[in-house]
């Protein structure tokens, strides 16, 4: 009986990646599609980021849009010089605005959705594009964004990737940003848009007020940017698309400890039970268990006698078929470099994904 379930979780995992890898395959790298007719609101929630703003702004100063377009900055209760360097860029390029959000705010789980929502009521243009505080974008990242918005496209996703030393804990978020990207444009791909990034992320505005904003998903922790397209997927007449242009990836900040890392995957996997979607959620238990058993599966085999061909089996399934998918989308992203990273970070994934989830669930990590 051990064995059949075994099977059926390294089966099922398999069969995901595949299905992931097939996505990949059919993702249409993406062109300049419509004319520069769209206006288009960014909007950049920040709490305490005094160690990037700077370099940000100045990224999305040059970004080279010609079509009518606006950056509104959200000072999110930050208690360093971050107001102060926004008001000042501020003065000088009337494109851009600041929100502030005041310090004495009431508590809320998941702040950075009041932040995002505060600045889409200020926004003036039809397309709302979200991008995280530590965020570098290309200078034709608007561009190439809002020209995905042609016919009923309502949602555009874009690629990321994580800048960073060589080092072991930048390495592995290299690689596992790489995954994340690559399941989106998957997802997206084949229809079933599965997990989402606000770093780099564009919805009409219309859109986001129609489905009631964030409204049911305020008390989450998480959940700015999948949750959300999951509930604008489900309107009628909804379309969306992943901008696969390895030209227009957004570059983020990693964190720069172990610490940081598990703390932030936690923050991720907070709201892992509350899809509304419960055979979404059934199949992140059934995936989530699969890597359980491997953690454990090895001191099984060593202290209790279970053979080993139940860890090693299963291992390697999961390490071919990441390899596959990961190396397909390395090369159509163009950053195949990474993949020298993809034997220490199976390794290391297993014991951060099994921790990370259960420190979400019971809330044991912090924001800002």
């Amino acid at each position: 009986m051990s064995e059949v379930v075994i099977g059926v979780l390294t089966a099922l995992y398999v069969g995901l990646l595949l299905f992931f890898a097939l996505g990949l395959l059919r993702a249409k790298r993406a062109s300049i599609k419509g004319p520069a007719t769209l206006g288009v609101s960014v909007i950049v929630p920040l709490r305490n980021e005094e160690a990037f703003v700077t370099r940000t702004l100045h990224a999305l100063e040059a970004q080279d849009y010609k079509g009518k377009w606006e950056v509104i900055c959200v000072n999110d209760r930050s208690t360093d010089q971050t107001p102060i360097l926004l008001e000042s860029f501020a003065a000088t390029h009337p494109r851009f605005s600041v929100v502030h959000i005041p310090l004495e705010a009431p508590f809320l789980e998941s702040p950075k959705k009041r932040a995002l929502e505060t600045g889409f009521t200020h926004a003036k243009y039809e397309i709302l594009m979200t991008m995280d505080a530590d965020c570098i974008p290309p200078k034709c990242w608007v561009t190439s964004m809002a020209s995905q918005f042609v016919g009923n496209i309502s949602i555009v996703q874009g690629p990321k990737k994580n800048t960073g030393s060589r080092s072991l804990v930048h390495t592995y978020q290299k690689l596992e940003t790489l995954g994340y990207t690559c399941i989106e444009a998957a997802g997206f791909s084949m229809g079933t848009p599965m997990v989402a990034s606000a770093a780099a992320l564009a919805y009409k505005k219309d859109l986001f007020f129609k489905v009631g904003g964030f409204g049911d998903l305020v008390h989450l922790s998480s959940g700015d940017d999948d949750m959300l397209v999951h509930k604008m997927v489900k309107e009628p007449n909804v379309t969306f698309c992943y901008n696969l242009d390895p030209e227009a990836v957004v570059e983020t900040a990693p964190v720069d400890s172990w610490r940081g890392l598990l703390n932030q995957r936690a923050r991720w996997a907070s709201n892992s039970t509350n899809y509304s979607n419960h055979a979404y959620t059934f199949l992140l238990t059934l995936i989530y268990t699969f890597y359980v058993w491997l953690l454990l599966s090895p001191w099984l085999a060593i202290f209790a006698g279970f053979p080993w061909e139940w860890f090693l089996i299963p291992f390697a399934c999961k390490v071919i078929a990441d390899t596959l998918f990961l190396t397909i989308g390395a090369v159509r992203l163009r950053i195949s470099s990474l993949l020298f990273a993809i034997p220490h970070a199976e390794l290391l994934q297993i014991p951060i994904i099994v921790l990370a989830v259960p420190m979400g669930i019971f809330k044991i990590f912090k924001w800002k």
